[in-house]
């Protein structure tokens, strides 16, 4: 796993400081200068136009990892595979558009009562539509070139460093509140903009299509796989975003709010699995092209290690101290605490099911993915629908972390099944028990009255007794190799 590990361990660098980034503009500006519905409004917003890019992109995105390596064996120079990936998704966007359109009257009338804000500024989902679509495509292709870091660069700091100059200056009241949504949209703007001048200097920029690559059978397959991977990837998205959309529309903007900067906090803990799955993606893609699976193996098992290690970690430092971290929010926020436990067991789940997903997607199985993410997406829809109403924004974390276990049990499942192929051991039991009974011991055993000093007893205890018996019994012999690195590295 030598570049996975390099190049993650960029991605992760890069995620942090987006993080660092994100923590000012969601944690201390978001919820400081716009009220609960219209954060909850940039949140809708976002949500509906990552489930419309997942149609309008007809399933190019994931296609470009895929059939990229046999375009570049049949023309190394001149194989024009990126004139496919910019010219189809044109088609996906114009018959979305259409259908948005057509589709107004209903839209404006599901969100009407609860979420009126959302009605004013609904067809700003289109042009953030068309932005989310090019950034994907791109991106992969450039991840295809072995370059994972620049889209996390362009999506994770400098998208989240617009957004803080773009909101700095609705604060200052330079602007109005529509202004601000229109800054906000166009900003999204600049990230197809950025990976595209990185493909052109990597002399990658190939906008003549060659023609004499394409074939009946080829054609019929990319059809097929990118009908599959289109729907596939619908439902996906569907699945994580459809509890916003559904608490937008039935409990309101400001409970989505809520809902959303817990959530937010939740995705700190998925950096490591991220960073991994950027660069992991296109080596299996090209192993499981080879039929190479003894590679395949090892990288599926090492994944699911690497990245439950620093999952643990970072969510029990997160639970540790996520009472503190809503002191600093608006009181309306702290409703959201047990939201970020129970998101947070749900994608730790997720992180120790490994690369199953990748995997799938790069087989003869990638079918499977679209038959059980339909299921999937009907359970989440129901459990959204019950639990919503029954326990808000709770209810709405609920479905999702049922959501993210059936949906990586099912694929684990599958794996398991047809391709003999798991990422579980001993290991792996052994760290999960191990980072349950530390953060118990830090949270249960640890109590000082003085806020600071409870912060740094705390940040001290966990991380030393979770990770000297990881790091003493050498349990993953990546994240040893690495932290030798790092000490060789700052050494010189």
């Amino acid at each position: 796993m030598g570049i996975i590990v390099r190049q993650s361990i960029s991605n992760t660098v890069i995620s942090y400081i987006g993080i660092a980034l994100g923590f000012v503009l969601t944690i201390l500006m978001f919820p400081h200068i716009l009220t609960p519905d219209q954060y909850g409004l940039t949140r809708v917003l976002i949500s509906a136009s990552f489930i419309s890019s997942q149609f309008a992109h007809l399933g190019f995105q994931n296609l470009v990892i895929r059939y990229y390596p046999f375009f570049k064996k049949a023309a190394p120079e001149k194989h024009g595979f990126l004139f496919w990936i910019i010219t189809i998704p044109v088609i996906g966007f114009l018959i979305f558009s259409a259908v948005y359109l057509v589709a107004s009257d209903t839209i404006i009338q599901y969100y009407s009562e609860r979420s009126p804000l959302f009605v004013d500024y609904y067809l700003w989902v289109i042009p953030l539509t068309l932005f989310i679509i090019y950034f994907e495509v791109l991106n992969n292709y450039l991840r295809s070139l072995r370059d994972s870091t620049t889209g996390s660069v362009v999506n994770e700091v400098l998208q989240r460093f617009i957004s803080i100059i773009v909101l700095a200056i609705y604060f200052f009241e330079w602007i109005s509140f529509g202004q601000f949504i229109t800054f906000f949209i166009l900003s999204y703007l600049s990230q197809p903009l950025i990976v595209g001048i990185q493909i052109w200097r990597k002399q990658e920029l190939q906008l003549v299509p060659n023609f004499s690559i394409i074939r009946k059978k080829l054609i019929k397959g990319m059809a097929s796989y990118s009908l599959y991977s289109m729907l596939g990837g619908l439902t996906t998205v569907i699945v994580w975003n459809v509890d916003i959309m559904m608490l937008g529309s039935m409990a309101g903007l400001d409970d989505t709010a809520v809902y959303s900067i817990a959530f937010y906090i939740c995705t700190v803990i998925t950096v490591p699995q991220q960073s991994i799955y950027k660069i992991a993606a296109p080596l299996l893609s090209d192993f499981i092209k080879s039929k190479q699976w003894g590679e395949v193996e090892t990288i599926y098992k090492k994944s699911s290690l690497n990245q439950i290690i620093p999952g643990l970690l970072i969510f029990g430092l997160i639970w540790l101290h996520l009472d503190k971290l809503y002191m600093i929010l608006p009181d309306i926020y702290a409703a959201g605490l047990w939201v970020v436990f129970i998101v947070g067991i749900g994608k730790l789940t997720g992180m120790v099911c490994g690369l199953n997903g990748v995997i799938l997607s790069n087989s003869k199985h990638y079918r499977v993915s679209f038959y059980t993410n339909i299921i999937l997406v009907v359970i989440t829809v129901v459990a959204n629908y019950l639990l919503i109403p029954a326990y808000g924004i709770e209810g709405a974390a609920l479905a999702s972390a049922m959501a993210i276990i059936i949906y990586n049990g099912v694929k684990y499942l599958y794996v398991l099944i047809k391709m003999k192929l798991q990422p579980f051991s001993m290991k792996t039991l052994w760290v999960i028990l191990l980072g349950a009974f530390t953060i118990y011991i830090s949270h249960a055993w640890v109590d000082f009255s003085s806020i600071w000093l409870d912060m740094v007893i705390k940040s001290i205890i966990f991380p030393l007794t979770f990770l000297a018996p990881i790091l003493y019994f050498k349990v993953s012999p990546d994240i040893n190799e690495l932290l030798e690195s790092l000490r060789t590295y700052l050494a010189r």
